[in-house]
Order: structure tokens, then C-alpha cells, then sequence
């Protein structure tokens, strides 16, 4: 068995360990009680380790090393950037909240977390998207 990457976090390891799993590699991941249960000792253990064959070695690190898909089902109009974040609350909402009771207010505004920009969340423009793009074979 062949170390091929290691990570500060169990659920980071198993993400990874799944990803590979997934693609028909066995993984063995080491360290991940001890440093679950300790996180402080993540640093001295060297984190959580994944470990596969030798012979699938060269396939694990050229999975582990594809990249990651961009843009989600909302893009920033700004800038193009898929890393953004609805908001969770309104202020007719937080307010409601303050006060005692749930008044029945969602919020329709994302934040871009690339541009700080914010827009309005047309949900038919959405719903328009999601129906273009095409969809994974899995």
C-alpha cells in the first residue's frame, strides 16, 4: 500500500476516499479515529492518510488531481463566478424574528463571494438554466 495523500480533517480523507471508491479503487484510510477524536493531534500523526495499491497508484493521483466543476446552478451576472450564496434571511424576516414570530418572508438575494457583488434570484431565468445544461450519465 502506497500513501497518497493526506488531510487535516476525517471528512476531508473520506470525501477523497469516496471519490476513488467510486471509481473502482480500494482505499484504506489510516489515522482517521485518532485524529477524529483528537484533532489537536492531526499535525503530529501527519492527518489522515489515504493509502491505495501500487498498481493503483497513478490512477488514484490522476483522480484525486482532476479539477473540480466550476459553476453551479447560479452564476454570478457580474462576474461569471459560480461561488455564491443565497442569503438566509431578509430584513422583514430578521425582524420578525427579533420580535417573536415567523412571518412567511424568503429571502431572493445571492451574494457573489468573488465580486461582493449582490443580484436577485430570478427563479424562472434558474429553472430556464437547469433545463439547458446537460445532464451526468452516472
Amino acid at each position: 500500500m502506497k500513501q497518497i495523500a493526506s488531510y487535516s480533517k476525517p471528512e476531508e480523507a473520506y470525501l477523497a476516499a469516496s471519490l476513488l471508491e467510486g471509481n473502482g479503487i480500494v482505499v484504506n484510510v489510516r489515522d482517521a479515529d485518532t485524529v477524529g477524536n483528537y484533532w489537536m493531534y492531526s499535525n503530529a500523526v501527519g492527518g489522515v492518510k489515504l493509502e491505495v495499491s501500487d498498481a493503483d497508484e497513478t490512477q488514484a493521483r490522476e483522480i484525486l488531481n482532476l479539477p473540480k466543476e466550476a459553476n453551479g446552478l447560479l452564476v454570478c451576472p457580474f462576474c461569471g463566478s459560480g461561488n455564491v450564496k443565497m442569503r438566509e434571511m431578509n430584513l422583514f424576516t430578521a425582524i420578525s424574528v427579533a420580535i417573536g414570530f415567523v412571518l412567511p418572508f424568503a429571502s431572493k438575494k445571492v451574494d457573489c463571494l468573488e465580486c461582493s457583488k449582490s443580484f436577485e434570484l430570478d427563479l424562472k431565468k434558474a429553472k430556464a438554466a437547469s433545463e439547458l445544461k446537460p445532464k451526468k450519465m452516472s
